[in-house]
């Protein structure tokens, strides 16, 4: 059994019992068994790869590019083809980052619920409870709504990039601790630095793979790794063999 299968036949077997447990977390379109089963099978039919363009681009966008940012008329068509490129390729990074996780994460015990449990992406069992987890691609990608559902659960969010690396530089409170504000997404740096209040300035990181969620898994999943598993993904015609 290929290791599709596998996590197949694992996603169904412990997305239903998670539901059975939690009833009240199923997502709308997949509150019954069938509905679980269809969408699980849906995703692991389906293969993140590049799509005809079906829909027809704004005109008005292209004019105000030509006017405002002095895009050549003449490369109108050339500029929204590269434009849905992008966004498909912004889409299917984040299909692979699911897929990479999947692979690395399933002797791990890492489930994937294929949209069956609200604003949640993994499940893992471990020491008899469900830990739930919902990955992003970026720090920015997360909509409102999914934001709402997660405020207050036990659900663990994780990013893959930051979209707005900066340098903090530390500052002393009057009480002699270093100010919190901006550290935010650092927590663990700004822990290190309240022992010895070092106060140099701190560049914030590209990614996020130092903060990821699962200690254990955390040592097999990287920006490198995942950079190679999209490329080879590519290169082997869309094909995870």
């Amino acid at each position: 059994m290929d290791f599709i299968e596998e996590c197949k036949t694992l996603s169904i077997e412990n997305t239903i019992n998670f539901l059975k447990e939690f009833p009240e977390l199923a997502a709308k379109g997949a509150e019954t068994k069938e509905q679980q089963i269809n969408n699980i099978l849906n995703f692991y039919s389906k293969k993140p790869q590049p799509n005809d363009q079906t829909t027809t681009p704004d005109y008005l966008v292209s004019r105000i590019l030509e006017l405002v940012f002095k895009n050549k008329e003449s490369e109108r068509e050339l500029m929204q083809k590269q434009y849905n490129n992008q966004k498909q390729t912004e889409m299917m990074i984040g299909q692979l980052l699911e897929w990479y996780l999947l692979k690395e994460g399933k002797n791990f015990g890492w489930i994937f619920t294929a949209e069956c449990v609200r604003a949640v992406d993994f499940l893992k069992m471990e020491n008899d409870r469900w830990i739930r987890y919902q990955i992003k691609n970026s720090d920015n990608t997360e909509n409102s709504s999914a934001k709402d559902i997660r405020t207050g659960t036990p659900i663990i969010h994780w990013f893959r990039r930051f979209s707005n690396p900066t340098t903090i530089t530390p500052k002393l409170t009057k009480k002699g601790t270093i100010n919190k504000n901006g550290w935010k997404k650092f927590q663990k740096e700004l822990d290190k630095r309240q022992k010895t209040l070092d106060l140099t300035p701190f560049k914030t990181p590209l990614f996020n793979w130092d903060n990821f969620p699962d200690e254990k898994l955390r040592e097999r999943v990287s920006e490198e790794g995942f950079e190679n598993f999209v490329i080879s993904y590519f290169q082997n015609g869309c094909s995870f063999s």
